[in-house]
């Protein structure tokens, strides 16, 4: 194989390979993602509406591997169990097509744990999960990723949703040596989440291909108005020009730059610019206490990298609740605390007790009033 390889002077087996997956050339996002994975470099692939994106890494993959061996060299993480199962049977159908012997292990659910165990214990080249199931599996020692060669993210729609960027730095920590990282997702606009785990990526966006508009911040239910940003930082940068004393603020700058980690240096300028006088206001209301309440024990914390918002979307998802009917949420290192509205209390309890969340089952029921 020329891992140099161009798509006017594509490879025969990798036409072949492509042609008994179902397409007769590549799509515009395979022809700029082959040449990458075969030069070994990082990709983050921006796929919103691109066709043939599990294939634009399910192919590569099966000419690298090769044949089979007794470990995984790749593992895939999908942020939803539907996708493990969409890239699972992707997988089959071309190594069924192509007559391959390698071994797929997916992990969706704890549920399912008997059949995960099965899978692995045949020593699978390539794990497929979410982020729960595969740190479930490192934790109890089932799965050994010290052969891994390639890691991939397959496509999830917000990178910090109930704290699936940092589940992937774990699952990183856990992978040593050099290895490859490919990205893909469908807002590029999170990519500032993502540039930590990778080094010098090649950047992949198919804006242009399937639409005649750059990527532009989109707004949401937990986002602000970019017009209202953008005006504030112009403010800002007027005010450094115009106001402020140059040495001074070099001074700051100097220490800025000594104390905070790189990685961490664009939030800590977003947290300032929200608690900038007169700046942006935090998306989120405070939640006040309200005697009219029930307070409701949840057993999950910041250990598992929970956040007040993730518990308030998690129980007005499940239970379709105003954000009225949720008041303070007090979230402590193993467990957590929720004020809820009386009537909602007890169908909380009935829907959420047990639920698997974070990869582990909930318990959720009444606080215990402190004895004086």
């Amino acid at each position: 194989m020329n891992h140099k390889m161009n798509l006017t002077q594509v490879d025969d087996k990798l036409l072949i390979f492509l042609k008994n997956a179902g397409y007769n050339n590549p799509t515009p996002l395979q022809s700029r993602v082959f040449p990458a994975f075969f030069q070994k470099k990082d990709i983050i692939a921006g796929v919103e509406g691109a066709k043939g994106k599990r294939a634009s890494f399910i192919v590569p993959i099966l000419i690298s591997l090769d044949s089979h061996q007794r470990h995984a060299r790749v593992i895939i993480i999908a942020s939803v169990p539907e996708t493990v199962k969409k890239a699972g049977r992707e997988f089959s159908r071309c190594i069924s097509r192509n007559s391959s012997n390698l071994i797929v292990a997916e992990l969706i659910s704890d549920s399912m744990i008997k059949q995960e165990l099965k899978a692995l214990s045949n020593c699978p080249d390539v794990i497929i999960g979410t982020p729960q199931r595969i740190i479930d599996h490192i934790r109890r020692e089932n799965i050994n990723l010290s052969h891994i060669k390639t890691a991939i993210v397959d496509n999830p729609g917000s990178l910090d949703e109930n704290g699936f960027d940092q589940d992937l730095h774990y699952i990183f920590s856990k992978v040593p040596g050099k290895h490859q990282r490919l990205f893909y997702t469908d807002n590029i606009n999170n990519v500032a989440l993502i540039e930590p785990l990778v080094k010098n990526p090649i950047i992949i966006t198919m804006a242009e291909e399937n639409s005649q508009e750059n990527p532009k911040m989109k707004r949401t239910k937990d986002s602000v108005d970019a017009a209202e940003i953008e005006k504030k930082i112009e403010s800002l940068i007027k005010s450094i020009k115009e106001d402020e004393d140059p040495d001074l603020l070099n001074t700051y700058r100097k220490l800025f730059k000594k104390h905070t980690p790189m990685t961490m240096r664009g939030y800590l300028s977003a947290y300032l610019l929200m608690h900038a006088d007169g700046g942006v206001s935090r998306p989120s209301k405070k939640r006040i206490s309200d005697p009219e309440k029930t307070t409701l024990f949840i057993s999950v914390g910041k250990n598992r990298r929970v956040f007040p918002k993730d518990l308030a979307r998690l129980f007005q998802s499940k239970m379709e609740l105003d954000e009225e009917a949720i008041g303070s949420i007090k979230v402590l290192d193993s467990y957590s605390f929720i004020e809820i509205s009386h009537k909602y209390a007890e169908k909380a309890i009935e829907l959420l007790n047990g639920e698997e969340y974070k990869g582990r089952k909930l318990t959720v029921n009444h606080a215990r009033k402190r004895s004086n």
